[in-house]
């Protein structure tokens, strides 16, 4: 009897999905180069780019749906694929950064001095690094590919 592997993802979740989080991604990492590389020298120290400020907006807006995608996410796709244990360590992996992210912007926007810096550094790394591990979950599973290629 051949395995069953879960169906895959709705065409429009999975739209919403790739369009809300690559544009949070994007957006973060717009953000990251205007206040990094772009901050123009004053008299009294660096002036963030004009930019930055409504960059930083667009990406906590986008930050909200991105929230709610998360929790719809969590409560359909992986209850409905947690028996198969197809990819189970990587979608516990991208649900973990994808809260430890919401925490972390959050605190951003909540607190001060050592922990907003300590929030901040956490959620450039981690959302830097977010789609690495995004790419690596979307990537067919290997049994799947391989059954493919046999077949066709």
């Amino acid at each position: 009897m051949a395995a069953q592997y879960p169906q895959r993802m709705s065409a429009g979740l999975r739209w919403a999905v790739m369009l809300i989080f690559g544009a949070l991604w994007l957006s973060g990492c717009e953000w990251l180069i205007l206040h990094y590389f772009c901050a123009q020298p004053a008299d009294f120290g660096p002036v963030q780019h004009p930019w930055a400020p409504l960059v930083l907006k667009v990406h906590g807006w986008i930050a909200v749906a991105a929230v709610f995608l998360l929790g719809w996410i969590t409560a359909r796709h992986v209850s409905d694929r947690w028996p198969q244990m197809v990819k189970r360590v990587s979608g516990v992996a991208m649900a973990s950064i994808g809260a430890i992210l919401a925490v972390t912007g959050y605190a951003l926007y909540y607190t001060t001095d050592g922990l907003h810096d300590l929030a901040g550094a956490a959620h450039e790394v981690l959302g830097g690094a977010a789609i690495l591990l995004a790419l690596a979950h979307c990537r067919p599973h290997r049994r799947a590919r391989r059954s493919r290629l046999l077949q066709g």
